[in-house]
């Protein structure tokens, strides 16, 4: 069900808002808060469509209300007018925007100037909304797109290098001379790699075990196959076994760690990687921590900037699941961190 929720201090305040949603959106729930902690925890339980925020309260005012609600995971995304008797004054205008609100009304209210603002504000909502789900459909679209690839390769490639080879390894050479053996024997050793190297195509592209057994033991061989190629040690520490993600999270997580461990062993010269999952508060934790030569402080940037346009892509699809993605400089070596929340209510 949709709501909206009004933190106000004043009890006539919430009562003439309560009215107003009553007669204009009857179909979005009104929840009161009385003060802003009350407000912060309504807000992280009830997943509002739209707050509706006073300024003047004691203890915990507008402005402070407004920036936690921002930086916390469950709540930055959903908007915040702020509604106040100090909305003419410019200054105390500007002191929320820069807060997070995304717009501000003054006290008192014209109803329908309100109306116009929350429709604004469920406007953009529903666009964010629209987002989350052309990025989720994206993300299966193109996972569908490399399953396809992947079972062609194995169908079609696969078997008929297989094939070579079983007609190959059946030729009687004892009666072949010596040139003749060792270009048979070279080529077999050629069609056994490019059977190998087809069949490690296959599982980079869309490996079965992700949608067998799920990302953990998709990761755990990730894991093997990184420290095969690259004779870097690795680790996985995992918390909770038994916390599902919707499939397009486990893509997404499959995919994020593969790319960083692949910058890791192109820029990191590290001898240890280790991948820790946990859960906390309805938040799905994941992280990547090499011992290498680790990222310029001053900067927060990776020592090379190849790969950017990977972390980028990245971070900017983890904000649009509502997560964060942050990476660390360490006394020696560089942590990468994402939180993703594993269950969001949906509107």
């Amino acid at each position: 069900m949709k709501k909206i929720l009004a933190i106000d201090d004043n009890n006539i305040n919430l009562e003439l808002i309560s009215q107003i949603v009553k007669v204009y959106y009857p179909d979005f729930k009104f929840i009161g808060a009385l003060n802003g902690r009350e407000g912060i925890t309504i807000a992280q339980n009830e997943n509002p469509d739209l707050i509706l925020l006073d300024i003047m309260m004691p203890d915990l005012d507008g402005y402070e209300t407004c920036k936690l609600l921002k930086k916390n995971n469950r709540t930055k995304q959903i908007p915040i007018i702020m509604v106040s008797a100090l909305g003419r004054d410019s200054v105390e205008r500007t002191k929320g925007l820069n807060a997070g609100a995304d717009s501000f009304i003054s006290k008192p209210f014209d109803q329908v100037e309100l109306k116009a603002q929350i429709n604004v504000a469920l406007r953009i909502k529903s666009y964010q909304l629209q987002l989350k789900k052309l990025n989720s459909e994206v993300t299966l679209v193109e996972e569908r797109e490399r399953r396809r690839i992947a079972e062609n390769l194995h169908d079609s490639l696969g078997q008929t290098l297989g094939l070579a080879f079983m007609n190959l390894s059946s030729i009687d050479t004892n009666e072949c001379s010596p040139s003749i053996k060792n270009t048979i024997k070279f080529t077999s050793k050629l069609l056994n790699k490019a059977i190998e190297e087809s069949r490690r195509l296959t599982y980079d592209l869309s490996p079965p075990i992700l949608y067998e057994l799920g990302l953990l033991p998709a990761i755990q061989w990730k894991l093997e196959q990184f420290e095969k190629d690259f004779k870097i040690k690795t680790n996985l520490i995992v918390e909770n076994k038994r916390t599902q993600l919707s499939k397009e999270n486990n893509i997404f997580l499959y995919r994020t760690v593969g790319e960083l461990l692949t910058n890791i062993s192109k820029h990191a010269e590290a001898t240890e990687v280790t991948v820790k999952q946990a859960t906390n508060n309805g938040m799905y934790y994941i992280s990547v921590e090499d011992n290498g030569i680790g990222i310029d402080k001053s900067s927060s940037k990776p020592v090379s900037n190849k790969g950017g346009f990977g972390l980028l892509s990245i971070e900017e699809r983890i904000e649009s699941m509502n997560g964060t993605f942050n990476i660390e400089a360490l006394k020696k070596g560089t942590k990468a961190e994402i939180e993703i929340p594993y269950f969001l209510e949906q509107n």
